[in-house]
């Protein structure tokens, strides 16, 4: 774009061929359709419109490319008339909209999205907010059970921004998951991806950037979350500190957890390659590659420095079914996956765990079906081309080693000796499970948080 002619009155010279041209104090310039947000009432009462629109070129921050701008028309053209924003309800609820800026997220770009997006954006179309920045790993967690909680269990209706990757969702919803009130009103989420995966994010179509979490603010609808429930044995612990560290899974849980330990989901859970890789990567000097550092860290466990061959991950994995793919058909039913060496094994609720990863072709989000995926040892050649398959569009579900399908339900008994292989992934967070322990995955039939999905 040649010119910016940010709060600025413009003349408008012509539409035409998905192209806004303009011509400003002398100076001329164009817009593409695809790059506008939104129109708004111009401010102070003055005749015309704004139009808010994406400027590729001129974000802050050292990750951010992108800012929201706008510049002011005297009259709106037939042609931008679906432009023309309507607030939507979630964001004009009564309460400030309230938005966390997750500032540990992906390569921290979370601050630099709010001022150059967000912040324009509210501010343009006078959604009263307020912001939270995270201090720590347990911000959201604490934000969680102080306010959004104590609202949803009284009925108050909130919407809320996440400035995040997946692990701020998942906060939220251990908080909410793990409450013993009654959730009256289900917060609204909105997702504003600034992670390194961004599986939600991303299975829900805004595989843009942040940027492109801002449609939805306008068009989107509130969906229901599906979710899961994760059963441990009790042995079963957390791994904190970069790998170094153990905690209860729990701590202070009321429940009997001499039985079982109890987690939730959205996205993901698995074992073996997947789950180590995650594991491994966790560190700081990974985490400034971005989604880079997962394939890093495959290619160290399927070709170790030390020469060796590639873990075959031992255990007995049992899948609930359903007998029939008819509705009308209940009747489950239990089935034992014949080999106990494994490399791949994960059961997703999405369809992607990285913008263009597409692990799971089948899914459809917020859809609450969970798919199992697993494949047996293979060479690293072969792994590696299999996972190379799911980057070209899932093609990988349709190599005769991969098992694919919808499950109910999913349980693995752990049959190896060191902990190292016994670690699982849950929505990314790294559990290990001890010496013959196990878990149980299956759907969590409680609805106790909204996301906003896209409109058309």
């Amino acid at each position: 774009m040649p010119a910016e002619p940010t709060d600025r009155q413009a003349e408008i010279v012509a539409t035409e061929e998905g192209v806004l041209k303009w011509a400003c104090t002398g100076i001329e310039g164009q817009l593409n359709f695809e790059d506008i947000v939104c129109a708004v009432p111009n401010p102070e009462r003055r005749p015309g419109c704004r139009v808010l629109f994406l400027d590729k070129n001129g974000g802050t921050g050292e990750d951010s490319s992108i800012r929201l701008a706008t510049i002011n028309i005297p009259s709106i053209p037939v042609a931008l008339t679906s432009f023309l924003a309507e607030i939507p309800i979630h964001l004009r609820c009564g309460e400030p909209v309230q938005v966390v800026i997750s500032t540990r997220s992906g390569t921290g770009t979370a601050r630099a999205v709010f001022q150059d997006l967000l912040r324009p954006f509210l501010r343009n179309l006078s959604v009263d907010y307020r912001v939270y920045e995270t201090q720590s790993a347990q911000s959201i967690l604490e934000l969680s059970q102080s306010l959004f909680l104590s609202r949803a269990s009284t009925g108050v209706p909130q919407t809320i921004i996440l400035l995040s990757g997946d692990g701020g969702l998942i906060d939220i919803l251990d908080v909410f998951s793990k409450s013993k009130d009654a959730i009256r009103a289900a917060p609204t989420l909105a997702l504003i991806p600034c992670g390194t995966g961004n599986a939600m994010a991303s299975s829900m179509g805004l595989r843009s950037g942040p940027a492109s979490g801002l449609a939805p603010l306008l068009r989107g609808q509130p969906i229901p979350l599906p979710t899961f429930t994760v059963k441990l044995s009790p042995g079963s612990q957390m791994v904190t500190d970069e790998g170094k560290g153990r905690v209860s899974i729990e701590p202070g849980a009321e429940s009997d957890t001499a039985t079982h330990h109890t987690m939730y989901g959205a996205v993901v859970a698995s074992w073996g390659l997947h789950a180590a890789l995650v594991a491994d990567s966790d560190t700081t000097d990974y985490r400034r590659f971005g989604s880079e550092r997962f394939k890093m860290a495959a290619k160290e466990l399927l070709y170790p420095s030390d020469g060796s061959e590639s873990h075959r991950f031992r255990g007995q994995i049992t899948m609930t079914t359903t007998a029939s793919d008819d509705d009308a058909d209940l009747d489950l039913r239990s089935e034992t996956v014949a080999e106990n060496e494994h490399m791949y094994v994960l059961a997703t609720l999405v369809p992607r765990l990285e913008k263009d990863f597409l692990i799971s072709p089948d899914s459809v989000p917020l859809s609450g079906k969970i798919r199992f995926l697993r494949f047996g040892p293979q060479s690293p050649e072969e792994a590696m081309r299999l996972m190379t398959l799911a980057y070209q569009g899932g093609q990988h579900v349709r190599e005769e080693s991969v098992t694919y399908r919808e499950v109910e339900s999913l349980r693995i008994d752990f049959q190896e000796e060191l902990e190292r292989w016994r670690r699982v992934c849950i929505d990314g967070k790294i559990v290990v499970v001890e010496k013959g322990g196990w878990i149980v995955l299956s759907k969590e039939p409680r609805q106790l948080l909204c996301v906003l999905q896209s409109g058309p």
